[in-house]
């Protein structure tokens, strides 16, 4: 990552040090030189070929959405063989670190969950979807403010469509919605994995954990998630009753918005309710095109259920899994 340390580039932004390097990007912290803010700058390199075609896309859409709890783009553009996104930096960290001490406590994740909540919602009514919702992918400014960010790359519905058709699902498996197997991402995937993400804060821990992608999958497509009181006593049968629905296995049971499970756990956690409701499906506030993000984190191939190659694809830090033997297990533990 040296060679770009102390570069300038779109004439404002200097490079101070590297801060991460992925399979395919890399981040650096810089700073402004006109008003001397720290900032983020997310690079990607021209010879990513695709990957690079779409981050370029990812920039356009992320300085379309403007929401005080999405990450903003406060820049984008192109140096040398690079791709360049500017975001602030945010010094706190990620929700990982949160997450990573044990339980918290309902009254700071009734907070973020709201914060969350709102700008998922706004991105969905916006067309866009998110697609990798994690701990990883929340920024908390001072410990409290909190910020969706890395949306991934950004895909119309029309690349979609190729992509279900190669066969590539894409995500994080702890997070990852059962239908995503076989069916396009809809915003109730998203409301799945923002049900993991709760479930993550409320217990210390994801539901569905396994020695590899494909039976954390598995996991999630066969089993129901162990109850969260079960390692968190504080959790009410309520607060239990509102994360449980957020992670049922059929899209059409869960809360069809993000804003209707924020409302309901929020409800859950200050009334002594005897049962929350299930949402009547509602019309999607804007039933326009949707933009899918996918994440680069992890890639699965799968074509449906009853047609799942023998090649199982995992890109994670360079390394290329083929599983065919735990793909034949799938189709015949599915069947």
């Amino acid at each position: 990552m040296q060679e770009l340390i102390d570069i300038t580039i779109g004439q404002y932004y200097h490079i101070d040090r590297g801060l991460a390097r992925g399979g395919m990007s890399e981040v650096y912290l810089g700073h402004d030189q006109r008003t001397n803010q720290l900032v983020a700058l997310k690079m990607v390199k021209r010879s990513a070929g695709e990957f690079y075609e779409r981050f370029r896309r990812e920039t356009r859409t992320l300085a379309s959405l403007h929401h005080s709890h999405i990450l903003p783009a406060l820049d984008y553009g192109e140096y040398d063989m690079w791709a360049y996104l500017v975001t602030p930096y945010i010094e706190y960290g990620t929700l990982s670190r949160g997450v990573s001490a044990g339980p918290m406590p309902l009254e700071e994740i009734e907070h973020v969950l709201d914060q969350i909540a709102n700008a998922l919602q706004f991105a969905h009514e916006h067309g866009v979807l998110h697609r990798d919702i994690k701990a990883s992918n929340v920024l908390l400014r001072d410990g409290h403010y909190a910020y969706l960010t890395d949306f991934g790359l950004v895909k119309s519905v029309e690349d979609e469509f190729s992509l279900t058709k190669s066969g590539f699902l894409v995500g994080t498996p702890e997070y990852m919605a059962p239908e995503l197997v076989d069916q396009p991402a809809t915003p109730a995937s998203d409301i799945y994995a923002l049900g993991v993400l709760v479930y993550q804060m409320a217990t210390g821990t994801v539901p569905f954990k396994g020695a590899n992608p494909v039976s954390i999958v598995m996991k999630h497509l066969r089993e129901a998630p162990p109850p969260p009181s079960r390692f968190n006593p504080a959790i009410t049968p309520d607060v239990e009753r509102v994360i449980l629905q957020t992670l049922e296995k059929d899209p059409q049971r869960r809360f069809h918005t993000a804003r209707a499970f924020a409302n309901a756990f929020q409800q859950a956690r200050h009334y002594n309710m005897g049962a929350v409701p299930l949402p009547q499906p509602t019309r999607p506030t804007q039933p326009v095109s949707i933009n899918v993000v996918p994440s680069h984190t992890t890639r699965i191939m799968a074509k449906t259920r009853t047609t799942i190659e023998a090649n199982y694809l995992w890109m994670g830090g360079g390394v290329l899994l083929i599983a065919i033997l735990v793909i034949i297990l799938i189709t015949m533990l599915i069947h």
